[in-house]
């Protein structure tokens, strides 16, 4: 059993070893044999894009306003003193940081999981203005 990992590489599954897909070499022999019998191998599954440390605030709100977060997160906010950290970090920083305590404080009221909110700054890192 092979898995496609480029459009000459190959990887054999059983042993884990990279080869040549076309070739003189006996791997790349068995793999077109392989082939010949009628044997699909494994698509090639590109890995999931980076988590991005910081996006900027113009970012995270285009995200939040197209998943419909806002005015949950708005309402929270207004309950706050306006000395809180929290708000003060809401209305005043002007990049978010994945690993901020207020943002994770944020996800947690909204009950985001973290894999969640790692898609929200994958999406936010694909916003521009």
């Amino acid at each position: 059993m092979y898995k496609i990992i480029n459009e000459t590489i190959v990887q054999r599954l059983t042993d884990g070893a990279f080869i040549h897909a076309i070739g003189d070499m006996q791997d790349s022999r068995d793999y077109q044999e392989w082939l010949a019998e009628g044997n699909t191998p494994e698509p090639y599954v590109p890995p999931p894009p980076p988590i991005p440390a910081t996006v900027t605030r113009f970012q995270a709100l285009a995200v939040l306003a197209a998943g419909g977060y806002l005015p949950t997160i708005k309402t929270y906010i207004a309950t706050l003193g306006e000395d809180n950290i929290t708000r003060l970090a809401w209305e005043n920083a002007a990049d978010w940081e994945r690993t901020s305590p207020t943002l994770n404080a944020l996800a947690t009221m909204l009950n985001l999981t973290s894999a969640e909110v790692d898609d929200l700054f994958v999406a936010a890192s694909q916003v521009s203005a």
